[in-house]
């Protein structure tokens, strides 16, 4: 696998479990939360925040659970080791300056001075570009664009 493909899958990953970690604490914040409130409460204000909570806790089981997913796809699609012929999925892509990784939509990483944004190919601009070679041109948002590189 190319160096550069290689950092941005171990940035990706690193990112992705400190993302995991820090949803971790904030749930058993969370939970410790719960059961301070079962210790000190009673009555409606009790009932109101303990459905609050619950609520909060439930949006970060499904971030912790997503995040899982998405870990278990960057895994699987770093063992792609052959160049591409055509934009895939594991595929890097240079668009003019910007750098894309084909594989779950977790924003940006920052390799040295290089920015690689990770994207889905299920995204608007993935799916223009899956299937493309080096070279073919998309245009996207009114702007035409040449695929400089495939790694």
């Amino acid at each position: 696998m190319n160096e550069f493909k290689s950092k941005v899958y171990q940035t990706a990953l690193r990112q992705l479990k400190e993302k995991e970690a820090l949803l971790n604490e904030e749930r058993k914040n969370m939970i410790e939360s719960i059961l301070e409130e079962e210790k000190n409460s009673a009555g409606d204000k009790y009932e109101t925040s303990r459905e609050t909570i619950t609520q909060d806790l439930n949006t970060i089981e499904k971030q912790i659970k997503q995040s899982k997913l998405d870990l278990e796809e960057l895994y699987r699609l770093q063992t792609i080791k052959d160049t591409p012929a055509s934009v895939q999925e594991g595929a890097l892509v240079r668009l003019g300056a910007d750098w894309f990784l084909m594989a779950v939509s977790i924003g940006q990483v920052k390799i040295e001075d290089t920015k690689v944004f990770l994207m889905s190919k299920d995204s608007p601009l993935g799916e223009l570009l899956i299937g493309k070679k080096k070279k073919d041109q998309v245009s996207f948002r009114g702007k035409i664009q040449l695929i400089e590189e495939l790694i």
